[in-house]
């Protein structure tokens, strides 16, 4: 798993979380563009989950491998769960839901990149 990808990850949810915070305070709702933003963000976590499957099946396997697979599997599971409580309910405290979930994602990442780099 490489630093710079799960750099990119943390970026661009983080970026995509700033803009869910702005969204809330001027007290609009998820839009297309947001759809969009959040599509970019969960097609980089999918390739992080790709890099650490490979890393898994490939590579030294860290020594907390349940905790490893557990974020490899959760990660990508975040963005579409905040996604879908954002486009159901409608109303401004949901799109902070998405800045959580983008936020989780960050914290997903850099503990899995964590665990990886205990092995390296």
């Amino acid at each position: 798993m490489s630093g710079v990808l799960v750099a990119v990850v943390c970026a661009l949810a983080l970026l995509m979380g700033g803009w869910a915070v702005v969204t809330a305070a001027r007290d609009r709702r998820v839009g297309r563009a947001h759809l969009v933003g959040l599509a970019v963000v969960e097609l980089a976590v999918l390739v992080l989950l790709v890099a650490g499957a490979v890393r898994l099946v490939a590579g030294p396997r860290p020594e907390e491998l349940a905790t490893s697979i557990a974020y490899l599997v959760v990660a990508p599971c975040l963005l579409p769960a905040g996604t879908l409580w954002a486009l159901a309910d409608r109303s401004r405290p949901s799109t902070l839901v998405l800045a959580v979930a983008c936020l989780a994602v960050v914290v997903v990442a850099y503990r899995a990149f964590l665990l990886f780099e205990v092995t390296a």
